[in-house]
């Protein structure tokens, strides 16, 4: 039986959380053109929309339409039987004006093009923080990232983060405060309005001896859109995990915590 948990409670915590000092967009024509009728009267009361499951049905459900929604679903893992499989997908809607006041820019517009620089920034990740919804308390996350030469030389390489990112594949090594070193493929697309970006681990994750991922059974997919006075922001996570015990836990909340501290990482680049 299909087990999907619509996390609504979480959603109104999260959006106190993470919104605070800022004022929630309102209505889009684009947005609500792109998005289905749940989400979209979710992200102009709210400016937040998240679902995630745990058990073995295909696709996603929250994918903006645009160019590349059929590529992001294509990424989807292939989640074995006796494993323990995780999807998370959020949505949210972010005023251009609050991303800018949020970021003290002396901007007066984001483009796609400067979004496309911030998610190729990878350096600029170091020392994000994360809160730990288990321990109540704020860690960093990422002690070191940065790009890398290729798949299997770690070399490190300054950001490749100029010019349109369409067609774009690079390497990166994040060390993770929780899980260690982890490398990962990033490929990017870009048109005129739509950025998006998928990582794929190419290692082991975890903790010690205990590797819950590998190469391949992790993947992040970011996809943003501009929407006029507005950026449409959707993340998503898809694992297929080793099932030990308590790994469901720790999934769940490794995962959203991490893509919570993306969000909060994104809106003060501008």
């Amino acid at each position: 039986m299909r087990e999907k948990l619509i996390k609504k409670t979480s959603c109104v915590c999260l959006a106190g959380a993470l919104f605070a000092g800022m004022c929630f967009a309102g209505e889009n024509a684009k947005v609500k053109e792109i998005t289905d009728t749940k989400s979209y009267n979710a992200l102009v009361s709210k400016g937040v929309y998240s679902e995630d499951r745990s058990d073995f049905s295909a696709g996603l459900s929250l994918v903006p339409e645009s160019e590349y929604k059929e590529l992001i679903c294509s990424t989807l893992i292939k989640k074995t039987n006796k494993n323990f499989p995780y999807t998370n997908e959020s949505i949210y809607l972010l005023h251009k004006k609050d991303l800018l006041a949020t970021s003290n820019s002396d901007k007066t517009d984001i483009t796609i093009d400067d979004v496309s620089k911030v998610v190729r920034s990878i350096s600029k990740m170091q020392g994000m923080k994360y809160y730990s919804t288990t321990r109540k308390k704020e860690y960093v996350l990422y002690e070191k990232t940065y790009m890398i030469a290729g798949a299997n030389d770690k070399t490190r390489v300054e950001d490749q983060n100029k010019g349109n990112a369409d067609g774009q594949i690079s390497y990166c090594l994040q060390d993770d405060s929780s899980f260690g070193i982890n490398t990962y493929k990033l490929t990017y697309r870009q048109n005129e309005d739509s950025l998006w970006c998928n990582f794929t681990i190419l290692d082991k994750m975890g903790i010690g001896p205990f590797k819950a991922i590998y190469p391949g059974k992790m993947v992040i997919n970011i996809l943003l859109i501009d929407c006029d006075e507005d950026i449409l922001m959707y993340l998503n996570t898809d694992v297929d995990s080793v099932k030990y015990p308590g790994i469901k836990g720790q999934i769940v909340e490794s995962m959203t915590s991490r893509m919570n501290a993306v969000y909060k990482w994104f809106i003060t680049q501008f």
